[in-house]
């Protein structure tokens, strides 16, 4: 099979990408359905964004247990079980009545689906199938990210406006089952040499030793210092986004924005990052991770302060959410991508899950907090401002990753 025109490492890709789109989308889309399920279910939004940071919180605590199903069973068996899981937690959302059968469901049940389909399992395969272009793989898995932020959230919110809250979710479980579940069992593979290639399309050599001491434990990686600065970054990151995800549109609405504008300026933000996204991953493969990664939390900062600052000005928004597309770009794909460099590739999975359950924990911490806040302030300010200082920080850490004394260690390790 090495003869192909194009390297089925790509064919990978981009299925994972749809994957990676619906999921992440879905993730992300959480904004819209704050009011209708606080006014249907008779909630408060602390009490909402509760339930939303118990689902970012086991989001991030499936995603080891993910990553260590992933190095026991198939790609095709354990995306394929997340994507049916996902479809049914979707439509049992769509009947919930209450807070706590609100819990159960979107805040237990969803995330183990996503868990299934989400970026831990996408960029733990693609980092096996790519070594000179792995910035730029990844880099379109992330592109994938901004793309269902840029399309979902507009189209959730169009679908709620115009069928409810209900509806909308049975309309999402059916795309999921309609589009992910095909490609998770005749597309995605778990690695080149499965199919008698190497990464990138090399020649498959006859001895496996090589593959056996790129692995690396969780265990191990948590015993470095690289682990903790990928993580505490990758922490902020987590904070940040769900602040944004879940409470972005109700603060722009708050702020005298229609709900339609407020969701059309995400999906700039998200389409602005589409591209942005793979054009840091090629210059990530040319110049490093460390600066582009810093780089993007640095510029994250002024993003956040725009979206909150600016009141009464639709075209200052836009303006603050196309240049924003650069910020939102590349920090999961620069973790995974460091990730894989650091520890080896076929360590990604186990290694990205710990650092993802980290990423989470800021989530969760991120969405309760705000929704706190917000009680107790009557505003998001203080919420906002917290990001903003947790971004600089995270910017210098960044720049300083350890990756020389990691990957010491990651060599010193046993072979497998």
């Amino acid at each position: 099979m090495s003869d192909r025109s194009v390297f089925y490492g790509w064919w990978v890709v981009a299925a994972f990408s749809v994957t990676t789109f619906i999921s992440t989308g879905i993730r992300h889309a959480v904004g819209p359905f704050l009011k209708p399920i606080v006014a249907d279910l008779h909630l408060d939004r602390a009490s909402f964004s509760l339930v939303i940071a118990l689902s970012l919180f086991l989001y991030g605590l499936f995603m080891p247990v993910a990553g260590m199903l992933l190095d026991r069973f198939s790609v095709r068996v354990v995306s394929a079980l997340g994507t049916l899981v996902l479809v049914a937690s979707l439509v049992m959302t769509a009947m919930v009545h209450n807070v706590w059968e609100f819990a159960l469901v979107y805040g237990v049940l969803v995330p183990l689906g996503l868990a299934g389909t989400g970026p831990v399992i996408a960029a733990g395969i693609v980092a096996r199938w790519f070594n000179k272009r792995r910035g730029t793989a990844l880099s379109v898995l992330g592109s994938a990210s901004m793309t269902g932020m840029s399309l979902l959230v507009p189209a959730v919110t169009w679908l709620i406006i115009n069928t409810g809250w209900r509806i909308t979710y049975v309309v999402i479980a059916a795309g999921v089952l309609l589009l992910v579940l095909p490609l998770c069992v005749f597309v995605v593979r778990d690695s080149p040499e499965s199919m008698g290639l190497r990464p990138d399309g090399a020649p498959a050599k006859a001895s496996g030793r090589a593959v056996a001491r790129e692995r690396v434990s969780a265990g191990e990686a948590l015993q470095t210092l690289a682990f903790w600065q990928l993580a505490g970054s990758f922490f902020t990151c987590g904070f940040s986004m769900s602040l944004l995800s879940a409470h972005g549109i109700p603060m722009l609405t708050d702020h005298g924005y229609t709900p339609m504008f407020a969701s059309w300026a995400f999906g700039v933000l998200g389409g602005s990052a589409i591209g942005c996204t793979v054009l840091l991953g090629t210059l990530s493969d040319r110049f490093g991770r460390r600066p582009v990664l810093a780089g993007i939390y640095a510029g994250r900062v002024l993003i956040f302060s725009g979206f909150f600052l600016i009141r009464d000005n639709p075209g200052a928004i836009i303006m603050v959410a196309v240049l924003g597309g650069i910020t939102m770009a590349g920090t999961g794909s620069m973790t995974s991508a460091l990730t894989a460099d650091i520890w080896g590739r076929f360590s990604v999975s186990p290694v990205l899950g710990v650092i993802f359950l980290v990423h989470q924990t800021g989530a969760a911490i991120g969405s309760s907090l705000a929704g706190a806040l917000f009680e107790a302030t009557g505003g998001y300010g203080a919420a906002f401002a917290v990001a903003c200082v947790f971004l600089a920080t995270a910017s210098v850490v960044a720049l300083r990753i350890d990756t020389a004394g990691a990957r010491r260690i990651w060599r010193a390790a046993p072979a497998q």
